[in-house]
């Protein structure tokens, strides 16, 4: 049995991320990913099954690195300072990271999502509909449903993080606070 060298399987991860933005995550092979990775194509199969087993393993590092990293930290700060946090850190992470992003948001909605990496995407929902909740107890968040903050709270962060990699905006602490007081300000009651 041979062992797996870390630097080949990252190699073979990052060749995923960048085909995925030149071809679309659906027209990419294990074959092409061999390629771009510089590995041969066995040795790929010594990593992976399957490019379903590649992307949910790839998917989930990148939540667990990103989003989920954060959450132990701030858990027990209050609601406004949490959210304020996580918003910091998913602003940097997504202008720092556009490819890696830009796989995510593909795959998130692709049929190869398999159901352990559909409930480790969810615990950083979840934790988001539980601040929510807290604060809609506190009175300090609006009485609406998640299924209307959420949208708005996500679709504002991801298209500020896509517009500034876009326009080679860097991301300041300032733009940080200012967008969160933005995002604050239409969710509070």
């Amino acid at each position: 049995m041979r062992l797996k060298d870390n630097k080949k399987k990252e190699a073979i991860f990052n060749a995923a991320i960048e085909l995925t933005g030149e071809l679309g995550l659906n027209k990419i092979t294990m074959s092409a990913i061999a390629e771009k990775a510089q590995v041969a194509s066995g040795t790929l199969y010594i990593y992976f099954n399957s490019k379903e087993q590649l992307f949910n393993e790839l998917y989930k590092r990148l939540i667990s690195e990103g989003t989920l990293a954060i959450l132990p930290a701030v858990e027990h700060l209050p609601i406004k300072q949490q959210l304020s946090t996580i918003w910091s850190n998913v602003l940097e992470f997504r202008t720092s990271n556009a490819a890696e992003v830009a796989f995510m948001h593909e795959f998130r909605y692709s049929p190869l999502l398999d159901d352990d990496t559909k409930k480790i995407d969810s615990l950083f929902v979840d934790h988001i509909r539980r601040l929510l909740e807290a604060g809609r107890e506190e009175l300090i968040v609006k009485n609406l449903s998640d299924d209307i903050l959420i949208p708005l709270m996500y679709g504002y962060v991801d298209n500020l993080a896509r517009h500034l990699t876009h326009k080679g905006i860097k991301l300041t602490p300032e733009i940080v606070r200012q967008t969160f007081i933005i995002c604050w300000d239409a969710i509070k009651a």
